[in-house]
């Protein structure tokens, strides 16, 4: 087992209902099967929305994910993890993102 394969700890907010969620901003290169792949992932996660900008000219597409805080450093390792992916951006949902 791996780093990036162990649990985060369960926190009490989590316990107690609270729904703090993370944005995960994707930018991955698209050949067609990338969305499929990103689902495939994270099929065993708790996602909250997915949205995907499919490409255009460049070939990149962009894929906005909301996972749960406590799912969020195992939806990173395992997109990390993903060939298709160029980059990866998280914040927490409702914050501002620098662009």
């Amino acid at each position: 087992m791996t780093r990036s394969d162990v649990l985060p700890a369960v926190e009490d907010a989590v316990r107690t209902g609270d729904t703090a969620c993370h944005a995960l901003t994707v930018t991955v290169r698209d050949g067609g099967h990338a969305l499929t792949r990103i689902s495939a992932l994270l099929n065993n996660l708790t996602v909250r929305t997915l949205s995907f900008r499919a490409a255009v000219d460049d070939g990149l597409a962009e894929c906005e994910i909301v996972v749960p805080v406590t799912d969020s450093p195992r939806a990173q390792a395992k997109l990390r993890r993903c060939v298709e992916v160029v980059e990866l951006r998280a914040h927490p949902v409702g914050e501002t993102r620098a662009i």
